[in-house]
């Protein structure tokens, strides 16, 4: 009766949203200071892609993210730095921002108990964990995570982002 494909999509896209898109979303329309997202990098350990596992979405920080947001728009607004040079310098700082969530979520996750990092995706902004459930769940409690959504959904997107091309966060 109820399919929980469009649940798990819809969970993986908020997670996503806030995890990784949101770094090119937010208020970069505003400053129409898109750029692409770079391709999608996967740091694997030699696990294999079918074993159990979840994603964990990095929780990234949205309030600095928007400050850089609105300094850019007002030095690009005052003149100070062009078009092109507003862009480049948002998609360095997103960039500098997603690394730093994923390595401290990476990291939260290989501190934790009976928890291993499989793989990352960093243009997702999320790493694949496995390992004992009450550690897994665990994590969700730190600053490091913004959401577990499942490893099939982490891994299609990516491969979807592969197959055109860009990053698709």
């Amino acid at each position: 009766m109820d399919d929980p494909t469009p649940t798990k999509r819809r969970r993986l896209l908020e997670g996503i949203s806030v995890g990784g898109a949101t770094l090119l979303a937010g208020c970069t329309d505003q400053l129409d200071l898109g750029g692409d997202g770079g391709s999608d990098e996967q740091v694997d350990s030699g696990s294999d892609a079918g074993a159990d596992g979840v994603a964990a979405i990095a929780a990234i920080d949205q309030e600095a993210i928007q400050e850089e947001q609105a300094r850019l728009r007002s030095e690009l607004q005052s003149g100070n730095i062009s078009q092109q040079e507003a862009q480049e310098e948002l998609a360095t700082l997103q960039q500098e921002y997603l690394d730093e969530a994923v390595t401290a979520l990476g990291d939260t996750a290989a501190e934790a108990e009976g928890v291993t990092v499989e793989a990352e995706y960093r243009s997702l902004g999320a790493v694949v964990v496995t390992g004992d459930a009450g550690g897994i769940l665990g994590i969700l409690n730190t600053d490091a995570v913004r959401a577990l959504v499942p490893r099939s959904d982490v891994e299609e997107r990516a491969q979807s982002a592969q197959g055109t091309g860009t990053a698709q966060n």
